[in-house]
């Protein structure tokens, strides 16, 4: 056991002079028995350790490259289902005597089976498969790898000698990701009936379970993050709390965290074949720094979900006919804007089956892709969703319909042969879903794909999951606003109100930099959108919108300036993108910007300076990885005099480390030694209501 540990502290030692977030990680994951006889699985990030005798349990989750410490503190079980009312631990060894810290010593003397739950049968080693198929385009990062490269252990265990005959054929997998080069595990269960009988009533209680060290959680310093990969508000919880069973030791309060399902009612699925948990997301951050955590969770992001990483520019066209669409398209090929997006109230119907509408819609969008642009279109699929009233979700507290759809009925299967048949029919290659499955059950009994209100959310989260999963496969951009990445979405709201988009439009602007400042710590830039209401959308009238374009460039150049320059897509939305050839050279100034330098742009962020309109404000974005521009700040000046300063800008995560060449708007290159904290001095020049921006190499 000492020499165990020692080789770990050795190894933690040897990396430590590594960043993960700036330095190229090379370390493939491993996984292998120890001399203890226990499995261990690491990447040199993190390690998780289980033990094989008596039973399979997880004995140690380890941080390797911030902390050099344990994160676990007691045994708990590795899953907790529920068969017909009888409830069973996944893994049978008993937690240790006291949960308050890990006694490892007294482990070993006393660990005790727990003759109760499933028992360990057999892992299997494999490498991680892709859940839907998917290849970059859109000018996504060259260095995409998609499935992640890492280890996926499968971990086999039998029902107990004591359940009921008709559960002994039941087989549960726990499943273990780990990639390489991050410090996250990924872990689910699939519940599998060879019986065939599909009699069995499943609820997964608990997928994942970790009795953590007080800094891990939220209670302490949040070192540990974790995530499901379902939506927010969709039945599925991870659920921080102080352990009960310590609770009556004064001074004594660790914490648990507990992954499961949880709604105002028990989620009981029939087990027909196989069903599946969602996934659980675990990153070791170990560290309480903001910028370092949004950083770690990004990195999550775009591994997990590397189509959010495409960022086409967009137009959203209010007007679907014919001369105007066309119209539209020629100054989009312009200006050189890339994907048109037929918005609410443009008259664009994504179900019709009217021959004539479908050879229009079908000769635009080939006019459209003569020019290079792509073409997509809004429809509004379940949340708010008036359908025929059979395929209505049922509220069970009335028994009358809800005001949204059931997206485990016929409307399903309704909606999706419509979706792709259209898209066959005419070329459409970007959807944007309005109010997709919001996370509300249903209590009808006859509807197709759902038994009733109990397992009414886990069927419609799996079926809208599915359904952006197709479109993914078939390289359709998707904007939905929800939290639908894991399963192939593209962009949500980047966490705006909005009602902002109405109020006059310097307010506007203002409101929106500091939104879009915040909301990147929690987003990269590409998988969120702002807007821009060329005409009027929601209300402000002419105060609130941009049209005529001419009257408001300067107002207009700021509003593209700082959407491109966060690389964060922006809904134009109106009739045209210039009314003059002023107008023109002010788009197409920005739209070459963002696309020189788009490999940076859609970068992560840098927040150097929040806008508080009294003074500058900036943002940078970096890639420590390139062997060329490291990074690209943007500075704004928003009040009415002229502003001389100098602007401490960070550059630790841009992988410099001695000095820095900078240039002003492709100016001359001045070089910079940078401070002890990584940091240089900028020395900064702006008019009233200037914007600059400078590289970084």
């Amino acid at each position: 056991m000492k020499f165990f540990t020692c080789c770990i502290f050795l190894l933690v030692n040897i990396i430590s002079a590594r960043d993960w977030l700036v330095d190229k990680i090379t370390d493939r994951t491993t996984i292998g028995t120890t001399s203890l006889g226990t499995l261990l699985l690491s990447n040199t990030l993190i390690s998780r350790e289980f033990l094989l005798d008596p039973d399979f349990a997880t004995i140690d989750f380890r941080d390797l490259h911030e902390t050099n410490s344990s994160i676990l503190r007691c045994v708990k079980p590795e899953a907790v289902i529920t068969l017909d009312g009888i409830e069973y631990s996944i893994g049978g060894v008993l937690p240790n005597t006291q949960c308050a810290y890990f006694n490892r010593t007294e482990f070993w003397k006393t660990k005790t089976l727990d003759t109760r739950a499933f028992h360990f049968s057999t892992y299997e080693v494999g490498i991680p498969k892709a859940p839907f198929a998917y290849t970059p385009k859109r000018f996504a990062p060259a260095d995409i790898e998609w499935p992640p490269k890492g280890i996926h252990l499968s971990v086999y265990f039998k029902a107990p000698y004591f359940a009921p005959l008709s559960h002994k054929y039941v087989t549960v997998v726990v499943n273990y990701e780990m990639y390489d080069g991050i410090p996250l595990l990924v872990k689910w269960l699939d519940v599998i009936d060879t019986s065939g009988r599909g009699d069995i009533d499943l609820s997964f209680n608990s997928i994942e379970i970790l009795a953590v060290n007080q800094p891990w959680s939220p209670f302490g310093h949040s070192w540990l993050y974790v995530e499901t990969n379902q939506p927010p508000g969709h039945g599925t919880n991870v659920i921080w709390a102080y352990d009960a069973e310590v609770n009556t030791i004064p001074g004594s309060f660790p914490p648990s965290v507990n992954c499961t399902y949880q709604t105002d009612h028990l989620i009981i699925v029939p087990l027909v074949t196989e069903l599946s948990s969602f996934h659980v997301h675990e990153l070791v951050i170990g560290s309480s720094d903001e910028e370092r955590s949004a950083l770690a969770k990004h990195r999550l992001m775009r591994l997990l979900a590397p189509h959010t990483q495409e960022n086409p520019i967009f137009f959203h066209m209010i007007n679907g006919t014919s001369p105007a669409f066309r119209s539209a398209i020629d100054q989009m090929a312009e200006v050189g804007f890339e994907m048109l997006i037929y918005s609410f109230g443009s008259g664009f119907d994504m179900e019709s089956n009217n021959e004539a509408y479908i050879e229009q819609i079908s000769s635009d969008i080939a006019y459209a892709k003569s020019k290079g642009i792509e073409v997509g279109g809004y429809d509004l699929i379940a949340l708010t969703r008036q359908v025929q009233v059979d395929w209505m979700a049922i509220d069970p507290t009335t028994g009358k319909p809800r005001d949204s759809a059931c997206f485990a009925s016929g409307w399903y299967d309704y909606l999706l042969n419509r979706t792709l048949t259209f898209m066959d029919r005419t070329g459409l290659i970007m959807v944007e879903t309005d109010g997709p499955y919001g996370g509300y059950s249903c209590a009808s009994t006859d509807h197709v794909h759902h038994r009733n209100n109990d397992d009414s959310i886990y069927q419609q989260d799996i079926l809208q999951g599915k359904y952006y999963q197709i479109l993914r496969e078939r390289s359709v951009y998707i904007n939905q606003p929800d939290y639908y990445f894991y399963q192939g979405g593209s962009k949500t709201g980047m966490g705006y109100n909005e009602e902002q988009y109405s109020l006059p439009r310097w307010m506007d602007i203002s409101v929106s930099r500091q939104g879009m400042f915040d909301d990147t710590y929690q987003r990269i830039p590409t998988m969120g959108w702002m807007f821009v209401p060329l005409t009027v959308y929601h209300g402000g009238g002419d105060a609130a919108q941009f049209e005529p374009l001419v009257q408001h460039q300067i107002e207009y150049e700021w509003a593209l300036a700082q959407y491109l320059g966060a690389g964060v897509a922006a809904c134009y939305r109106g009739f045209r993108l210039y009314d003059t050839n002023e107008t023109k050279t002010l788009v197409t100034k920005w739209v070459n910007f963002y696309k020189k330098y788009r490999s940076i742009l859609i970068r992560d962020i840098i927040h150097v300076r929040r806008a508080d309109m009294q003074s500058i404000d900036s943002y940078m974005h970096i890639d420590p990885y390139s062997n060329d521009i490291k990074g690209l700040a943007m500075v704004f000046n928003p009040t009415s005099d002229p502003v001389e300063t100098v602007l401490p800008v960070p550059l630790y995560y841009t992988g410099l480390t001695d000095t820095a060449q900078v240039s002003e708007q492709e100016n001359a290159w001045q070089n910079y030694t940078l401070a002890r904290d990584y940091h240089i001095d900028l020395p900064i020049r702006l008019p009233a209501l200037g914007i600059t921006w400078f590289l970084i190499k």
